[in-house]
This record gives C-alpha cells, structure tokens and sequence, in this order.
C-alpha cells in the first residue's frame, strides 16, 4: 500500500473511529482511504483551529483520544491557538498533519512545522519514513496519553506515496498511571489531617479521571470533611449532603461560608491554581495537603504542608484505611446543620435582580435556562465576560461540562461544542457563548451542527462589546466605543444557516424560549440570543 494508505490503515489500527479535519494537498488522501476504505466517521470543520477544537470536544466527551487532521503551512499554522488551549488543558490528542517535500525549500507553504508545534507546547513526532509509519503512529499516541497533551504527527509529502510492505503495530493504551503513595508522604499528610479541628476535602479533574468518588467520601466520613470541588470537578459530589459546591472564585455565598471556616484543605487531582485558590487568599491560613500523580504540581502554585504522589482513589482508600485503624474521631465539621445551610441555599437571594424591559440580568438568565433546559445535558462554555455566571448551570457530573478556557481565548467553545455532540449522539448539547466569541470562531461552525443533525441549544449572551475590556474602560472612567459593536440581527443568521431561533429581551420572553426547546424537531439545532445590559456586571465586579 502507499504511505497516505498506511496512516489510515495504522490509526485505524488504534481504534481511531472518528477524525475531524479540513483537507488539503498533504492530508487529502489520508482522509479519502479513511473515508472510503476504513468508513470512518470523518467530520468536515470550516477552519483548521475548528478541527482541532472539535477533537477536543470529542476527546473530554468520550475520555478516548481525539484525532484530528490538517495540511501543511497555513493549514497547521491556523491551529495554533487550539494547539495551545489544548496543551494548557492538558488534553491528549493526536493532529496528524502533512507537511512538504522535504527537497522542496522553496515550496510556498513551507514553513518550520516542528519549531512552530513546540512553540505551543505540543508534542512533535516526525515520521522517520514509510517503513515506520505504523509505529510511528503508536508512538504519537502514547505520547499523547503519556504526556497528556496533543501530538503532532508530522508527515511529509514524499512519503504518503512511497510503497509500504504494512505491519500493524501493537495497540497502544491509555496511560493508568495507578501509583502506590510513598509511605512516609502518607505519614505526613495524616499527621496533619489528624490535627485539623476543620478539614474539608477538594477533588478536581484528576480526582473524576482516577475514579475517586466513592473514595474521597468514604474518607469524608471518617474525618468529618464537607467536599467542594474545582470548575473541572463540577457536580461531582452533587448528590451528597456535605457537597459544598465549586471552590474558587465561583463558589456560592454558602460555599464561600464553609471554604472560609475550614482550617485544613485536602486537595486530591485538582492543580490547586490562582482561580481554585483566589490568588491563594482561600488557603491563607489553612494547611494544605496536596495529591496529584504528576509530581510536578505537588506544591507548584502555592505552599503546602504535605504532598502525596499517587493515584488520587488509591491514595484515598489508603487514607481511610490507616485512620480506621488509628482510631481517629471524625470531626464535627461536617454536620447536619451544615448540611441544612447548604441545603437552604437559595441563587436567587444573593443578588438584586437588575432585568430590565430590553435587557436581562445574566444571572436571572441562568436561572431560568436551568428551568427550561433539558435536565441531562452536556454543557459546553466559551470563554468571555458571560461565563463567570454560565459556569453556574448546573450539570448532571463532571464530565457533562465541557470548557475552553486553558488559554484565556474566546471563540473556542462552538467547535469543542460539535465535538462533544459527535462523541455524545443523542444527547441534548447546550452551548453557552457570548456574542463576541460567536462572531470570532462560532459563527462558521454552526453550519457544522446543522449539518450534522445535532440536538444542539444554543444560548448567547449578547452585550453588544466584548464584555471584559467594556468593564475596564468604565471602572476608569474613559470612552467605552472602542469596545461596543454593532452586530448583525445573529437570530436572523442563525435562522438562516438552519436553526430555529428566538431573542430574548426581557424575562417574559423565556415563555417563547422554553416552547421552543420542548418543540425542537430532531436534527434542528435551537438559537437562543439573550440581551445582556454591558453595564451590569455581576461575579465580575465583586
């Protein structure tokens, strides 16, 4: 077979089943064999970053690897943004892309593809020649585990169309990396967590990955811990008494109550960063004891009193076992009042809601989207002014929420949105965005979720500005136009690329969003634009 033969034969090989893509000269073929002769689910993105995105997506939806391809020069280049929210987040993806004639130095696309992937953080995996191809792409992918970060798989042009004599090569697994906690680490984290009148146990993503749950409560039992979470961890322990909610900068005013009192904080895969901590101030004061199996993070943001390396349920189990026979006495920190006052929490108290006959509080939006949205969902979130209340929506576990904002870039979130929709079919997908991320990377892919018959929610927020520099240039008191924009009727658009579509401008205006969402016909992705005041802020402010 030739080479653009063996790449498809080899990531089939691996379980590949699904790739997202744009096509061109140095991947076109790769892409037809994986189409034409594997059936491959092949899904079509509009640009390059789109692609990779939409791997992503599919990659957090699923917890298999994402694969996604991409020509060579601007086809690569125009990934970079997407390479490096990947690599931030850590997402283990494989983007196979071609590259040119290696004797051709003069091609015009020819650009230096390796400096140019590790300069966003990736991995780099050339392939050495068409005999290696099928363990080079085993090799990719276990990078891509390995390292939990995307790989690029570089493939230049000459070697798609030399002869291949084919052998597959062994299938590579995912990294479980279940590590037995050094003694005298555990020794010490005990001997703090003994002493702790207050303890409260936080679980981010690594703790959800390593399967902890059951784990982290049975030990929340034994030391009389309420249980918070990260963003990533979101509604992990939701149907738990002492669930304290998200820990950070989004906790809830009764969450705050609780992370405020506690005097000892167990964090068990969650990278302890400045938004989890709020610049380190919800630590101040409290030991810290950090778990994580990257040795890397133990201690990497801020000071600790001991760090466990380890897989986050081993370590836990272990935990519960050697207080059981220490005999310790949970406290009392975890308490049915503690429970009632959680319990008791009411969203809707903690803030004057400033809705108007134009406008909505995004607050109040958020309320009402959680009454009128499918209750299982998956729930992908832009980045953007808007999400500091978005992120509030309940979801059914942590997997069902789905971020893009490891980089700190909007537009992300439509792409990884499809994605996630591919990867979860038949389940109902709200994408929550604001308008200027919209009109920077969403507005070219909503076609994609038309076409692609996705029980796909839209809901965007639209202040008519790019929302977080609008609120800088009104805190000093300077011209506020350079931030505002005028943007086309988006319901219209959205009409018009196949959605059924509706503008909410006051709270009323839910009652015709809500019809909308229970008539939705299958395959007909659901637009709803909310108009948000850009002078009210909320979560932003504070």
């Amino acid at each position: 077979m030739r080479g653009h033969d063996a790449i498809a034969q080899a990531l089939v090989d691996q379980g590949t089943d699904t790739v997202f893509g744009v096509l061109g000269d140095a991947n076109l073929f790769i892409g037809d064999c994986l189409m034409r002769v594997h059936h491959v689910n092949y899904v079509a993105a509009t640009h390059e970053a789109s692609a990779v995105m939409m791997a992503q997506g599919w990659a957090k939806a699923t917890g298999r690897l994402g694969v996604a391809t991409v020509t060579h020069g601007p086809g690569l280049t125009n990934t970079m943004t997407a390479l490096v929210e990947g690599a931030k987040g850590a997402i283990p993806m494989l983007l196979v892309s071609g590259d040119t004639p290696t004797e051709d130095l003069h091609h015009l696309q020819n650009v230096h593809q390796q400096a140019f992937v590790e300069a966003t953080g990736c991995g780099f995996h050339p392939v050495r020649s068409a005999a290696t191809i099928a363990e080079d792409v085993a090799i990719a992918m276990r990078r891509a585990w390995t390292e939990r970060r995307p790989v690029v798989l570089n493939l230049p042009l000459e070697l798609e169309w030399e002869e291949v004599d084919y052998v597959a090569a062994p299938v590579v697994q995912p990294d479980g990396r279940a590590l037995d906690a050094d003694p005298d680490a555990l020794d010490k984290a005990l001997g703090v967590m003994a002493t702790a009148q207050r303890p409260l146990i936080l679980a981010g993503r690594g703790a959800v990955l390593a399967g902890a749950h059951d784990a982290l409560l049975e030990l929340a039992e034994v030391l009389g811990a309420p249980v918070a979470t990260s963003l990533l961890g979101t509604g992990y322990f939701r149907h738990d008494d002492g669930a304290v909610g998200i820990f950070g900068t989004l906790a809830t005013p009764a969450g705050s109550e609780v992370i405020h009192h506690a005097d000892c904080v167990i964090a068990f895969g969650a990278s302890l960063n400045k938004f989890t901590t709020h610049e380190g101030t919800l630590l101040a004061g409290k030991a810290v004891i950090q778990c994580d199996i990257d040795p890397s993070r133990i201690g990497s943001t801020v000071p600790i009193n001991a760090g466990v390396v380890g897989d986050a349920r081993r370590i836990a189990e272990t935990m519960t076992a050697l207080l059981h026979e220490a005999g310790h006495q949970a406290s009392s920190f975890r308490s049915g009042d503690l429970a009632a006052a959680l319990a008791g929490y009411d969203p809707a108290s903690s803030f004057t809601d400033q809705s108007t006959s134009t406008h909505v509080d995004p607050r109040s939006a958020v309320l009402r989207l959680d009454a009128l949205l499918p209750a299982d969902r998956t729930v992908v979130v832009d980045a953007g002014r808007f999400m500091l209340d978005a992120l509030s929506l309940p979801v059914p576990d942590p997997g069902s929420l789905i971020t893009t904002h490891a980089f700190g870039s909007i537009g992300l979130g439509t792409a990884a949105a499809i994605g996630a929709g591919v990867g979860r079919p038949g389940r109902p997908l709200v994408l929550l965005v604001g308008d200027g991320g919209f009109m920077m990377g969403g507005i070219q892919e909503l076609h994609t979720g038309v076409h692609l018959g996705l029980d796909l929610i839209v809901v965007l927020f639209n202040d008519g500005s790019y929302g977080a520099e609008h609120v800088q240039l009104v805190n000093k008191g300077m011209d506020t136009s350079s931030s505002l924009h005028h943007w086309p009727d988006l319901p219209a658009v959205a009409a018009a690329l196949g959605c059924e579509a509706v503008a909410v401008r006051s709270l009323d205006d839910f009652a015709q969003a809500t019809k909308l969402v229970e008539e939705r016909q299958p395959g007909r992705p659901v637009f709803i634009e909310i108009s948000v005041d850009p002078d009210v802020v909320s979560r932003i402010a504070r």
